[in-house]
């Protein structure tokens, strides 16, 4: 690995300080690791010219800015291994990426486990998307998530396609989750190097998420499903994820499929770097880069 700039080094320290936040009381881990999250991330401010409602229809919040058009959509899913994570912790991201494709941002609250196992998410994505249909026509809608978020994108699509619904105009998953097997090589090759994800942290969350559910069942494992016929696709990762395998060889897989797909792959970067677009030019570019798509796609 190169030298890292200033700005991705403290993305790196950043990331180790997750754990700083932790509440100590009597309530189970998760809980208060799910707290932290939320606390951890009230660093990053929210841009003033963003306002946050509720969303329209279905559990989460929406997010616009000056740039978006009512009849331009990004339905986005929060990350956190289906264990973690909420809308609150993406305010920002979500008003950055409303200016970059000058649409409205629909953060998804979709159902966490344990508590609510695999099909919950599924089934609330597909929910919300059906909602959005109701107010506007699919050429007008992108679906985009990172991490367990990226991997709800392209399960939604698999299951879009299942059941016959009409495929958004673009998707963007960011470092999604494609193979919850959690084998592929780079877990071990960058064991060393990821400052936040780990195989192990990434096999208690599919535990949870899966229960006794089959682990390459395509719609928890997009990597393994029939890819063809797939929306317009555009990815970013960085080089330090141990979850890099996912994005390549899904991206490999949707290319041999026939599908139009994108690779980018951000040299430096860690997972969740779109969340430091505050300070990051690293993760400005990115999300430049997918609201440029976006916008390609959607018109």
């Amino acid at each position: 690995m190169k030298k890292l700039s200033d700005e991705l080094a403290k993305v790196h320290h950043l990331l180790t300080t997750v754990g700083d936040y932790l509440p100590v009381d009597e309530r189970p881990e998760l809980e208060r690791f799910r707290e932290a999250g939320r606390l951890w991330s009230e660093q990053f401010p929210v841009p003033d010219e963003a306002v946050v409602t509720e969303a329209p229809g279905f559990p989460g919040l929406t997010v616009t800015t000056p740039a978006s058009q009512a009849d331009r959509v990004l339905l986005y899913f929060y990350g956190g291994g289906y264990n973690a994570g909420e809308p609150y912790v993406y305010r920002a991201v979500g008003a950055r990426l409303a200016t970059a494709a000058g649409a409205v941002v629909h953060l998804l609250d979709y159902p966490r486990a344990p508590e609510n196992p695999f099909p919950a998410a599924l089934d609330s994505a597909l929910a919300a998307y059906k909602s959005l249909l109701a107010m506007v026509g699919p050429d007008r809608i992108a679906v985009g998530g990172d991490s367990a978020g990226g991997g709800l994108t392209l399960a939604l699509l698999l299951k879009l396609k299942q059941e016959g619904i009409a495929l958004p105009a673009a998707v963007v998953p960011i470092s999604p989750w494609t193979d919850m097997t959690v084998s592929a090589p780079s877990f071990t090759e960058l064991a060393d190097r990821d400052p936040f994800v780990s195989a192990a942290m990434l096999q208690a969350f599919a535990a949870g998420y899966l229960g006794d559910h089959d682990p390459r069942d395509p719609l928890v494992s997009p990597l393994f499903g029939d890819l063809s016929g797939l929306s317009p696709i555009h990815i970013e990762v960085g080089t330090e994820e141990v979850m890099i395998d996912d994005s390549r060889r899904f991206h490999e897989k949707a290319l041999a499929a026939g599908n139009s797909s994108e690779l980018v792959v951000i040299e430096g970067a860690p997972h969740l770097l779109q969340l430091f677009a505050s300070f990051a030019p690293e993760a400005v570019d990115s999300i430049e880069r997918i609201g440029a798509f976006v916008r390609k796609h959607i018109g």
